[in-house]
């Protein structure tokens, strides 16, 4: 423990008792401004952690909408509540005999809500089925949701786009986040262009025409006719290849696609069906599986913005033995959890804790609270890496390029239609570290999406 203090201590800023900082006066001003013109529209509040002081605040105690940054307070809650070391178990069992590598009954396959359960940590499952002598079932398949809400969920409520992956919704035995990855190759040969998708066996009809025109635009949005993935219209050849995910098929059906199509090459049969079902108590236990550890899960929310991720760690907060998870449980128990730290929730709603959402609001206040709260956490490192590196990964892998910012942040964005928002830390060349929460709410503000790059440029000149 001792050597870990002296490593931490050889790479955080350490405190300065030097003068306090003072910012750019052509920021200082566009923010007094924006403060002043925007009073329930713009929240700011910015505090140097090193000193332990706010250097600006503004309308920090006005509840606005922070789209994605709300997941910054979804991931904290999680990592006090829940525990580093938390995993998510997905169980096999079986309901029958098996004898000579066939089983007679049928296999079930309960969900525990794991958000990491990517196609290859799926095919190692089967896999592992396979291997532990299980070739042929002679039963159905049967999976048990049941951990979470069962109420149906509409891909498309929020926004009218339910193939994007974003809208996808929460599920306990979610596969590889319910994304399909389809390339568009222009094929000059045969003046045509191939569709590729991952996962395999998508029900595509390719009804694309391959044209010699500048790539202005090209088809990216199929129409689901009767069931079937059908894609029209013009591909600039120009466009080279592109590759797009979607959000295409219901949990249940993009289930049944992989299991069948993995099942398949492993050599494994299934006589019977793939359903949905409750776990008898009459089912043995045949193995296991657990995910990564939470920080896993945590960087698919915060470094990639991952929305079902979000929402499964979200619920995780409320599942209890033997009960099913509940949405308004978990509200209650970040509400709760924030006010044992001390955390003033005059304001906050949290909507599903993904932040996709028009109801949700918290003042930039709270987020600070967070924020200065997880620098001197024991779980600081874990949840500070779960940010976005401008310039370096994740959502802003290509944005902060070209700027000294490049590098030199741990940053959350979050962006919906009127809003925009920027939440984490910011390392300044001087050896600062300060805690930064700006948030735009309406029209007004929003219609240029790099006023906040450009505030945050500004706020990295700050000595």
């Amino acid at each position: 423990m001792t050597r870990f203090l002296l490593i931490l201590a050889l790479v955080i800023p350490q405190p300065s008792f030097g003068e306090p900082l003072n910012l750019p006066e052509a920021l200082k001003k566009q923010l007094e401004k924006l403060v002043t013109e925007y009073p329930n529209e713009f929240a700011v509040r910015i505090d140097d952690i090193t000193r332990g002081e706010t250097v600006f605040a503004g309308n920090q105690d006005v509840p606005l909408n922070p789209a994605s940054v709300m997941k910054l307070v979804t991931t904290k809650a999680a990592l006090d509540l829940l525990g580093l070391g938390f995993r998510w178990k997905t169980d096999v069992l079986i309901d029958g005999g098996l004898l000579s590598k066939s089983l007679t009954g049928d296999l079930y396959l309960r969900g525990g809500g794991d958000p990491t359960l990517d196609l290859i940590r799926f095919k190692l499952l089967l896999k592992r089925i396979y291997d532990l002598g299980i070739h042929a079932i002679n039963g159905n398949v049967y999976v048990d949701r049941s951990i979470f809400p069962s109420d149906t969920y509409d891909p498309g409520q929020f926004d009218d786009e339910p193939l994007r992956p974003y809208n996808a919704g929460h599920d306990a035995l979610l596969v590889n986040a319910n994304v399909f990855d389809v390339r568009f190759i222009p094929n000059q040969e045969t003046q045509t262009v191939d569709l590729i998708s991952s996962p395999e066996n998508l029900n595509i009809i390719n009804e694309l025409k391959l044209t010699d025109r500048p790539c202005t635009k090209w088809p990216k949005r199929p129409s689901i006719i009767k069931g079937q993935v059908v894609f029209q219209g013009s591909y600039p050849a120009s466009c080279g290849i592109k590759q797009r995910q979607y959000n295409l098929l219901s949990p249940s059906a993009y289930f049944k696609n992989v299991f069948m199509t993995e099942w398949a090459a492993l050599g494994g049969t299934l006589d019977g069906q793939i359903l949905d079902k409750k776990t008898p108590e009459s089912a043995q236990e045949f193995l296991s599986i657990e995910s990564e550890p939470l920080a896993s899960a945590l960087r698919l929310t915060n470094k990639w913005s991952s929305n079902v991720a979000a929402r499964h760690i979200f619920l995780t907060l409320s599942l209890q033995p033997n009960k099913t998870a509940d949405i308004t449980a978990s509200r209650l128990n970040i509400n709760d959890w924030a006010r044992q730290r001390g955390f003033n929730t005059k304001g906050f709603f949290i909507d599903n804790g993904s932040g996709l959402s028009r109801h949700g609001r918290i003042p930039a206040s709270l987020i600070s609270s967070i924020l200065n709260a997880a620098w001197v956490d024991a779980s600081m490192p874990e949840f500070v890496s779960s940010f976005s590196i401008p310039g370096v990964d994740g959502t802003l892998e290509t944005r902060f390029t070209h700027s000294p910012v490049n590098a030199q942040a741990h940053l959350k964005t979050g962006y919906l239609e009127s809003v925009r928002s920027i939440a984490g830390y910011l390392h300044l060349s001087n050896g600062h570290t300060l805690s930064i929460v700006f948030i735009m709410n309406g029209d007004a503000l929003t219609k240029n999406p790099e006023t906040l790059e450009h505030i945050v440029e500004s706020l990295y000149e700050t000595q």
